[in-house]
């Protein structure tokens, strides 16, 4: 990855290489950035402190997502101001959500108005056996 990132002409972001707090620091020798999931770091404190090494380190930030429910990318979203790039298309792909509050017009993402994360819990969830 050092190889690559010394010619490559795009950012490239460290994904799954990067899950930890203690990932950040060996991700800056073959990256240019690092791709944050807060599922997989912990959530928002974690993530807080991997942003804050990352920037310490000279990487760009990102913050990613799959399958993340309204509220998690709620929490991505309140991110927003910390980071470079982000995947929060998350509740767009679910065939059904468990929480409102968020919406999406041309690309933008809008909290919502409420209190914590602006968004409210459906109840629409079954627990998988």
């Amino acid at each position: 990855m050092k190889e690559l990132k010394a010619i490559s002409r795009i950012p490239i972001f460290a994904d799954e290489s990067c899950r930890t707090e203690d990932e950040v620091k060996k991700c800056a020798e073959g990256f240019h950035g690092i791709n944050i999931k807060l599922t997989k770091c912990g959530g928002i404190t974690p993530a807080l402190r991997m942003i804050k090494e990352a920037r310490a380190l000279g990487l760009k930030v990102m913050m990613g997502s799959m399958n993340e429910s309204t509220i998690g990318t709620a929490a991505v979203a309140n991110l927003l101001p910390l980071l470079d790039e982000v995947d929060a298309d998350g509740p767009l792909l679910l065939k059904e959500d468990v929480a409102t509050g968020l919406k999406y017009n041309d690309g933008v993402i809008e909290l919502g108005k409420g209190t914590g994360l602006g968004v409210r819990f459906t109840g629409k969830y079954e627990v998988q056996k």
